[in-house]
């Protein structure tokens, strides 16, 4: 693979899917464009808002026509994971770095990583972590959990600053990065056109697609300002700690008590949309899938004695913690009641 060295001139792009984002779109372009590595094009999709959002853009692409930001809005809204597919197929870059509206860029977040890809031209597409801010910009602190890292959300522990390859089979399961954290090259991209589907959110097949390469990368350094707000269409919400309302009404939720099993299901099924003979080569994952496909059933038809058999199987087990196998039986008992 040419690397960037080899390049006379290499070409940086952002993909920006927006959607209702007025108040924090200013603070994120204005990040974007002070960076010490300036990037070529800001290819921005707007998925049909409501708000002031494409008046804002078209303010900023008038009046400073030197930042190259490209917009297209969508005649109707066709929800986040077509619109960012959308907003990566128009980019032209060699290094695509994936944005979202509300987030603040680190300065030095395209210069690092543009130069870690540098000396590496096995990595298809770079993961950096984090630092957390609320809805007015101010930091955010969440308990830490033992033998995890990037905020929790890698489930494995890794040196702070190190570079990490993150493997197909972790993948398989659980998407562990943010899309909004990525830069990939022009080459993933193209892999990701070809097998895009909506089944799993973009980032994640994008990081499936890429470790299916073994060139999946995770950099251990905060590099941008991920904002927790109430508006997130997905990211860390429910790793704010809840109140117990909160709690008691998560545990009685059949989205919540199914999300794991039909996330497994989902990344099992395109695993083997892309990849078939590695299915067959690990049967511990079609075991998987079909006792994902068999919980869900027993959760949205409230069978307490089904979902009580599933513990002795080991499978519940690699699924679930204890105490939430314990509000699967509770959520049956509680939702048999009412019928």
């Amino acid at each position: 693979m040419e690397s960037i060295k080899e390049k006379e001139y290499f070409m940086i792009s952002v993909a920006m899917a927006t959607y209702n984002g007025e108040n924090y779109i200013s603070e994120q372009i204005d990040s974007i464009i002070n960076q010490t590595r300036k990037v070529d094009e800001i290819i921005i999709v707007d998925d049909h808002s409501t708000d002031q959002t494409v008046p804002i853009l078209l303010h900023l692409q008038k009046d400073h026509p030197e930042w190259n930001i490209k917009i297209h809005v969508n005649t109707k809204n066709v929800g986040y994971k077509t619109n960012f597919k959308n907003t990566i197929e128009l980019t032209s870059g060699d290094l695509i770095f994936l944005c979202d509206q509300d987030d603040i860029w680190h300065k030095d977040k395209v210069e690092k990583m543009m130069n870690i890809l540098d000396s590496n031209s096995k990595i298809l597409a770079l993961t950096s972590s984090f630092d957390l801010i609320d809805g007015n910009g101010d930091p955010l602190t969440i308990e830490e959990k033992e033998g995890r890292s990037n905020h929790n959300l890698l489930l494995k522990k890794v040196e702070a600053d190190s570079i990490t390859e993150i493997t197909f089979e972790e993948f398989v399961y659980h998407n562990y990065f943010q899309g909004c954290s990525s830069v990939i090259r022009q080459e993933l991209k193209e892999d990701f056109l070809n097998n895009f589907s909506t089944t799993l959110p973009h980032d994640w097949l994008i990081h499936l697609l890429a470790a299916k390469k073994k060139g999946m990368f995770f950099y251990n350094h905060p590099l941008f300002d991920y904002r927790i707000h109430e508006k997130n269409t997905i990211g860390m919400v429910g790793e704010i700690k809840p109140t117990l309302k909160q709690k008691w009404n998560l545990m009685n939720d059949l989205a919540i008590r199914e999300q794991f099993a039909k996330e497994r299901v989902e990344s099992l099924s395109v695993v083997e949309q892309i990849d078939p003979d590695f299915m067959n080569q690990h049967p511990e994952y079609i075991k998987m899938k079909a006792f994902c496909e068999k919980h869900c059933q027993y959760l949205e038809n409230k069978q307490f004695f089904h979902l009580l058999w599933q513990n002795f199987n080991p499978i519940y087990k690699q699924l679930k913690t204890r105490n939430a196998r314990m509000y699967d039986l509770i959520f049956a008992l509680n939702k048999a009641n009412y019928n």
